[in-house]
């Protein structure tokens, strides 16, 4: 059985590096620009107050940005307020992706302590849409799902692919979030690098962080569906038919079968 979940752990990594969440283009762009060169594009934005009509390149909207059709994203750009997306790319990547979603994430996450806290596009309020797509960051409330750098705040949609989540996210189909602080509710979690909260599923909890520093455990919190896993080690409990943590688990396992190399606690 320990093989079985090992192999599957396998496969969701291989795919997890395969999905390539936030390519970039040729031309450099966030989050890979130094701090000078993002301050140089900041001061580039035209404030356009009350309303405008995206997608937005190089402005920054105090009340609503409404995008009827974008297949373009948005650059150096920020909404305080309410931002509307109708139809465009967002609505391809959410569809396609919420066949693979709980297995498609950012293409690494080794390197998520060091992204530097400047962003692409970001909201500050509200955003609505069929399927929200951003490099960037979302403080406040997303309907709608898609790809999000970062969030504070809740997130609901169908899919739901991000980077660093911190509040509440729940998903029709699946959530992918690299490092999740906070409540994960959906069909399949995933988490590949931390979690810090509350995993709920309908099918399973998945934490595949496998090189954290100083022994850091992947999952601090809870974990309750049919099926749980942690690839290396966790402090907490499992509650389920299934619940797996690879190394040890400090902490309760409650279900049928529990898996797991010595750890403090009791099954």
């Amino acid at each position: 059985m320990l093989a079985k979940v090992s192999g599957i752990s396998w496969v969701i990594g291989l795919l997890t590096l395969s999905g390539g969440l936030f390519a970039q283009e040729e031309e450099r762009e966030p989050p890979y620009l130094s701090r000078a060169e993002w301050k140089r594009l900041r001061s580039l934005r035209k404030v356009r107050p009350l309303f405008w009509i995206g997608p937005l390149r190089n402005k920054a909207v105090y009340g609503i940005c409404f995008t009827p059709l974008g297949f373009r994203e948005h650059y150096n750009a920020v909404v305080n307020g309410l931002n509307l997306e109708v139809l465009g790319i967002g609505t391809l990547l959410t569809t396609f992706h919420s066949i693979i979603a709980p297995f498609v994430m950012a293409e690494s996450f080794d390197s998520m302590d060091t992204i530097p806290e400047v962003y692409n596009f970001q909201v500050n309020g509200i955003s609505l849409g069929s399927g929200f797509v951003q490099r960037g960051v979302l403080n406040g409330i997303g309907v709608g799902g898609g790809l999000i750098g970062k969030l504070n705040g809740i997130s609901v949609g169908v899919v739901n692919l991000m980077y660093r989540a911190n509040g509440l996210v729940i998903g029709g189909v699946g959530n992918a979030i690299a490092e999740m602080r906070g409540l994960d509710i959906a069909l399949l979690n995933v988490v590949g690098f931390r979690m810090r909260g509350v995993q709920v599923a309908l099918f399973g909890n998945f934490v595949l962080e496998d090189s954290l520093p100083n022994k850091e455990k992947g999952l601090i919190g809870l974990q309750v569906g049919p099926l749980n896993a942690v690839s290396y080690s966790a402090l907490g409990m499992q509650i389920g038919f299934l619940n797996v943590a690879h190394e040890k688990l400090e902490g309760i396992q409650m279900g049928p079968v529990n898996i797991g190399k010595p750890y403090k606690g009791c099954k």
